[in-house]
């Protein structure tokens, strides 16, 4: 059985104002290509309702280590009540959304994510032994990377919305204060 050892639980950022989800797509998108990780987009789905739209996506960004062990990123993004606004930037139109958005981190590292040492009970016990002697450091070393890696797309993500509060003011739509929780 892969075993999954969560290493960063569950980091949130919570922000509500001005935003693009395409733009915020791409911020977290680029980050993890520079980083060679591969996208797995677990859930994308688009609510509309009489006071706007909810948006969830769940991402969950992959990267194979060896034929043992893997690291995962998930990410929760739950955006609420948005409405559509119409803004100035730079002399120009843009369409963005503004409402509340929760986003949610959480970082895993699985190991034996093709279950090839489960075939036997010996392999297990093989397994647990390799694991807490020879893997140990190299775990260790893995855990610190995939720790600063989710700390970086945390600051990337919580960056480009502190970007959006200082855009300039909303043409149509609500002109409400903007504020961001941390």
């Amino acid at each position: 059985m892969a075993e999954t050892l969560t290493v960063v639980d569950g980091i949130k950022l919570e922000y509500e104002g001005l935003f693009d989800p395409k733009e915020l797509y791409t911020v977290i998108d680029e980050l993890f290509k520079q980083h060679s990780f591969d996208k797995h987009e677990f859930r994308n789905a688009e609510l509309t309702h009489k006071e706007g739209k909810d948006l969830v996506m769940d991402l969950r960004p992959y990267k194979r280590l060896s034929d043992y062990l893997k690291t995962e990123i998930k990410i929760e993004i739950m955006a609420t009540n948005l409405k559509h606004v119409e803004i100035k930037k730079k002399g120009l139109k843009k369409k963005m959304y503004k409402g509340h958005i929760d986003i949610t981190f959480t970082a895993f590292i699985i190991t034996d994510y093709e279950h090839a040492w489960e075939t036997r009970p010996i392999y297990y016990l093989i397994r647990m032994l390799i694991d807490k002697f020879i893997y140990k450091g190299y775990t260790e070393q893995v855990k610190n990377e995939i720790i600063t890696l989710t700390n970086e797309c945390y600051d990337e993500v919580r960056s480009y919305l502190n970007m959006n509060r200082y855009i300039a003011e909303p043409i149509t739509g609500d002109k409400g204060i903007d504020h961001m929780h941390m």
